[in-house]
């Protein structure tokens, strides 16, 4: 069963963490936004979660530098005859040293 045909009428973006930059938090509005524009629509996104939600995970994790280059090679990945499934954004490794 691919998710093609899976829709959302609301999209799934989580509040964004107090402790963040401004630059993260903007950045997490404009894929809110994108989000909001093509919500209700069919998604072609060949993931899990979708790409949009997986650069505001990458972004609350990892902060808006490395989110927004680890959003930006999961759309690198999206393409015809490419790769699919299940990818989910990597612990940051602030985060599992705490541990």
């Amino acid at each position: 069963m691919s998710n093609s045909s899976i829709t959302s009428p609301k999209p799934l973006v989580a509040p964004v963490p107090s402790n963040t930059s401004p630059m993260a938090k903007t950045l997490v509005k404009v894929v809110g936004g994108y989000q909001w524009l093509f919500a209700g629509r069919t998604s072609a996104c060949r993931f899990y979660p979708s790409c949009s939600n997986y650069a505001v995970e990458a972004i609350q994790v990892h902060g808006a530098w490395r989110g927004t280059l680890m959003a930006a090679r999961r759309l690198g990945r999206c393409r015809p005859f490419g790769p699919h499934g299940v990818d989910l954004v990597p612990v940051s490794k602030a985060r599992s040293s705490q541990r």
